[in-house]
């Protein structure tokens, strides 16, 4: 009889989602993000040396296409199968060998140490910028758990918004000397996919900024939206003034969500507030500054780096609740009594009614 077909399984876990309360367009975009890694990892395995554009991956679809087989609902979990048809033994076996690079990469994405995965750059890169895709976002508090069911020598891989984080310092196959890395965020007013030259331009402080990128970023590239915020980190030439004259070689590209953040704990300075249901966290990005807002509670965090400006939305919600909560009620004007019944009533409390040391 042949082998069992691979069956993968991806878990949405975390205080983010309680009760596997994900949304639609979260749990499509890492489905997808899922199975372009298969069909690059399927490539790697076959050897092929192509270039990967257009629909490229139709030719490794007999195998590598994954197909739904079930889901849970207490956290998230959705069960896929290798599609790969058995009696075809050499589909059958790319497919079984992309699973193995699969989980090799993304364990050592996990594990942020590549020394024992045995793959040429070129493939390494293509799978690494696609398992990204899977990552939850910065700030997102929530993790994706990828497993096999079937095999047990790939252990299971947890990606987080911290493994997004460190994939921002993964080097292109080719660092270019005499360049700055540098990041920009802004507006994606042109993209050039297989038209002329592989760029991208961003407006960045009310300039033009052309973004060249590699091959291996084309998917990331393919699936940006004009007129969307994106962050690229790069090697750049700066003009005399030591402004950014251009990215010569895109490190890195990402979307920028503007949804509301789900926000389930608040944490600084060694204290938390964990909170009974989580909260819609308002995101902006204005004269060069990374806005976090909560009106309802009056919380505000902002900088120029995102993750300063929402370090800085934790301190000033861990703030607000020693001023409002933890204060005499006596010493408190109506608007702020009010302010302190909604946290009360938002905030699980620890032993002693306050925020986890």
């Amino acid at each position: 009889m042949p082998d069992p077909q691979p069956r993968l399984k991806i878990t949405f876990t975390g205080e983010g989602f309680r009760q596997g309360a994900v949304p639609l367009t979260v749990v499509a975009a890492k489905l997808q993000a899922l199975q372009q890694a298969m069909f690059h990892a399927a490539a790697a395995a076959s050897g092929h040396r192509g270039g990967r554009r257009g629909m490229w991956f139709n030719r490794f679809r007999s195998a590598a296409e994954l197909t739904f087989v079930s889901s849970h609902h207490s956290e998230l979990v959705i069960e896929a199968e290798l599609a790969a048809d058995p009696v075809l033994r050499e589909d059958f076996s790319v497919g079984q060998q992309a699973v193995d690079l699969l989980f090799d990469v993304a364990t050592a994405v996990e594990q942020d140490n590549f020394n024992n995965v045995k793959l040429d750059r070129y493939d390494r890169d293509y799978l690494v910028r696609a398992l990204e895709g899977l990552m939850p976002n910065s700030g997102d508090q929530y993790a994706v758990k990828l497993e096999n069911c079937r095999a047990s020598e790939h252990p299971p891989v947890t990606f987080t918004a911290e493994t997004r984080g460190r994939l921002k310092g993964y080097a292109p196959s080719e660092e270019p000397f005499n360049a700055e890395e540098v990041t920009i965020v802004g507006e994606l007013i042109k993209i050039h996919v297989d038209a002329g030259e592989d760029k991208i331009t961003v407006r960045w402080q009310q300039r033009d900024i052309d973004c060249f990128y590699g091959d291996t970023l084309r998917d990331q590239i393919a699936n940006l939206i004009a007129g969307s915020t994106v962050e690229v980190t790069g090697y750049a030439t700066l003009n005399d003034r030591r402004e950014v004259h251009q990215i010569h070689q895109v490190a890195n590209v990402e979307h920028v969500s503007m949804e509301p953040l789900r926000i389930a704990r608040f944490e600084y300075g060694g204290r938390v507030c964990n909170l009974t249901t989580p909260i819609s966290v308002n995101i902006e990005y204005t004269e060069g500054l990374w806005v976090y807002n909560h009106s309802g509670l009056n919380l505000w965090g902002y900088a120029e780096r995102r993750e300063n400006a929402l370090k800085n939305l934790h301190a000033d919600f861990l703030d607000i609740y020693t001023q409002i909560v933890e204060e005499d009620p006596a010493n408190l004007d109506g608007v702020a009594q009010q302010l302190r019944d909604r946290l009360r009533s938002l905030v699980t409390p620890a032993a002693g009614g306050q925020p986890n040391a």
